[in-house]
């Protein structure tokens, strides 16, 4: 381990992570970015992730697999057959001298491995038993798959409630895998939490964050504002958005979103920068009440106005008065960004086959603590005989032998 690798705050913590996708092994990244070791336990067809790249037009080869590369940078690929009694010996020794036990695996099928949490716990009371799930540990939904367009996106009703009302509108399209991004962070943050726990108690414990629960979380101002109480509706026509907290398309065809949350401080300086001073003593706007009761008026008038321009030059005029406002970029506009790469929020990655991509980072970052670039993903059973030679101790003899009988592969 490096000197920068042992000053990081999970430096000398250990992951057993037996999970797919995108969620849970987001959460093993992260531990894995701040000095944790993470072992990836996969079985020997591997994480289906390894492969979903090509529904993206992206490669998913041992050169060349970003998709795989940025939820798995930096952890160790062991591939056991749990089903087999030497590749679960194997998995409960990984265990016994573990600090953390990360999956996203069905409960159902962790308790017909004997991988529940209350077995284990009182096999291993200090290990932080951590799981991601769709829905919930309770009720009819418990043992349903689901992913985060479904259990995010879906369930939470964003995807009906955030398009624009229109005469044949769509349900929008899920963003690919940001509901796990987000949850996996948010369990990132309790794995954490119970560790230091832990250091008081020396007990380990039982900690789950959802898909559907971290949406409700992150939906929150959503589901309370429509509730009967308060009576808000969704989907939102165009006509009914706040006209100061808004995108207006402009004459090169970018939008511009504006962010204007203080109408008494920043309404009249707006109408005068796009020439609608004759609004500013109009009794219809004179504060946040009367002009949402006239803002499809306000809207109309705003859309014309900045037709004039283009969504830079609005963006400049608009930031020069200290209004908020942002050209909307698309995903394709990030690899280049300035303030991105001048907060290392994005890095130039280099494949083994001589390519390179610019490739998101976690966001989070240190004073003093050096994060580590992202490194490729591990091939799958890369690390099997290293894992099982240098942290078990067996011989080559021995995982000769557990090859040979079907536990484990080795690569």
């Amino acid at each position: 381990m490096t000197e920068q690798a042992k000053a990081r705050p999970l430096s000398g913590i250990k992951v057993i992570e037996l999970s797919t996708f995108v969620a849970a092994p987001a959460c093993g990244r992260l531990m894995s970015d701040l000095g944790a070791e993470v072992i990836k336990i996969e079985s020997f067809s591997g994480d289906a992730w390894r492969n979903y790249g090509r529904n993206m037009n992206i490669p998913t080869t041992d050169e060349e697999n970003p998709v795989f590369d940025i939820v798995n940078s930096g952890k160790k690929s062991v591939v056991l057959n749990l089903k087999k009694r030497g590749g679960m010996d194997i998995m409960l020794k990984l265990l016994a001298g573990a600090d953390v036990f990360l999956t996203n695996t069905r409960a159902k099928s962790l308790r017909r491995l004997g991988l529940d949490y209350e077995t284990l716990h009182v096999r291993f009371p200090k290990l932080v038993y951590a799981t991601l799930t769709g829905f919930g540990d309770y009720g009819p939904e418990v043992d349903s798959p689901g992913f985060d367009n479904v259990a995010f996106w879906g369930k939470s009703g964003f995807l009906v409630d955030a398009s624009i009302e229109t005469e044949c509108s769509y349900p929008v399209l899920a963003p690919t895998g940001v509901g796990d991004t987000v949850t996996g962070s948010a369990l990132f943050g309790g794995v954490c939490a119970a560790l230091l726990k832990r250091n008081r108690t020396n007990v380990g414990e039982y900690v789950t964050v959802s898909l559907y629960g971290s949406a409700i979380w992150h939906m929150g101002s959503m589901i309370l504002r429509t509730q009967s109480r308060y009576g808000d509706k969704f989907p939102k026509k165009r006509l009914t958005s706040n006209p100061l907290v808004c995108p207006y398309k402009c004459n090169d065809g970018e939008w511009l979103m504006l962010s204007i949350l203080e109408h008494d401080r920043y309404f009249s300086t707006l109408c005068k920068i796009v020439g609608l001073d004759e609004l500013v003593e109009d009794p219809r706007f004179k504060d946040v009440e009367t002009m949402l009761q006239n803002r499809s008026l306000l809207i109309k008038g705003l859309e014309e106005k900045f037709k004039s321009k283009s969504a830079d030059e609005w963006k400049k005029i608009l930031i020069d008065n200290n209004i908020v406002c942002e050209k909307l970029p698309h995903f394709a506009d990030i690899e280049n960004s300035e303030q991105a790469k001048a907060n290392n929020f994005i890095e130039e990655f280099q494949f083994a086959n001589g390519g390179s991509c610019a490739m998101p980072r976690p966001a989070i970052q240190y004073s003093d603590t050096v994060m580590p670039q992202t490194s490729r993903g591990p091939l799958l059973s890369e690390n099997t005989a290293e894992v099982l030679e240098n942290e078990l101790g067996l011989s080559k003899k021995e995982i000769a032998e557990l090859v040979s009988d079907g536990s484990v592969t080795v690569r």
